[in-house]
């Protein structure tokens, strides 16, 4: 009934039972809190890139560090052996037997003749560290000898002195082939996100790329201070200072040798006046 209007209106009434009320609430779930995402997780969805193919070298390493202890001394010892099969190679290479030992060998002199023979011994290992190291302190330390020894040797012996620079031409030699392989390879670097490597890169040395090309193609790549001579057809030649040297000796030797000028016309030049020299005041005026 309508208090206003005084009319009356149907009104469907519908009874919920508290305990079917109850027993559907309790089968909602609970609302769950969003739970804020820390730098652990972030890390754990990065997907790390696998890395390109791994050296021999790295290689038999990581195994031998994977093995614990164990493996690294077993990997030790196998690399003791082979590196002590590969000193004997390269010390059967460098042992002669030169004129100058030969004539130790010959002397009646015991000490020369006991002089030879430990040179027999101590030489090709010099030399065979010397190859590799270009290091002839480290050479002498390897070989038990002392620095004035092989000096001494280099200064009498001429063709171990020829050994000597061999060696060292060789040690020069794995040196190139080293930075050679880094200007057309580069260096394999991991590019790291969060302790992850996601990528490899590889990174290329301007510097050495340059220096390489100056040292192979100086006429086209030049080295800064370098003597550079313009022709007449304005070629440009490249003068080492050997060279440069040897083209002033040349040039003055041309200067001296060319006919002398006449007197010079004194007419034709100024007049200069020669000071005299003041005279050398004494002490007392000085005082």
């Amino acid at each position: 009934m309508c208090l206003d209007c005084d009319n009356v209106y149907d009104i469907n009434v519908r009874r919920i039972e508290a305990e079917k009320f109850q027993k559907a609430s309790n089968t909602e779930e609970p609302p769950t809190q969003r739970k804020r995402k820390i730098k652990t997780d972030y890390r754990a969805e990065i997907q790390a890139v696998a890395p390109p193919k791994i050296p021999f070298n790295t290689t038999v390493v990581e195994e031998a560090i994977a093995k614990g202890p164990a493996g690294v001394r077993q990997a030790q010892r196998i690399a003791l052996k082979y590196a002590e099969r590969f000193q004997e190679q390269t010390e059967d290479r460098w042992r002669r037997n030169t004129k100058f030992l030969q004539g130790l060998m010959d002397n009646s002199d015991t000490s020369n003749r006991a002089r030879a023979r430990w040179a027999r011994q101590w030489r090709p290992r010099f030399l065979a560290a010397l190859s590799v190291t270009n290091s002839v302190l480290l050479s002498a330390r390897y070989a038990r000898v002392a620095r004035a020894s092989v000096y001494a040797h280099r200064q009498e012996d001429p063709e171990f002195a020829k050994m000597w620079d061999e060696a060292i031409e060789q040690a020069l030699d794995l040196l190139h082939s080293r930075v050679f392989q880094r200007c057309i390879e580069g260096d394999l670097e991991p590019i790291m996100y969060m302790g992850v490597p996601v990528g490899w890169m590889r990174k290329f040395s301007d510097k050495l790329q340059i220096e390489m090309l100056r040292a192979w193609k100086p006429d086209r790549f030049k080295t800064p201070g370098t003597q550079i001579n313009l022709g007449v057809k304005q070629d440009i030649f490249v003068l080492s200072e050997d060279q440069r040297h040897e083209l002033q000796a040349i040039n003055r030797e041309f200067l001296l040798s060319s006919p002398t000028v006449g007197p010079l016309e004194t007419s034709n030049l100024p007049m200069l006046e020669a000071a005299s020299p003041a005279p050398a005041s004494t002490s007392s005026e000085q005082g």
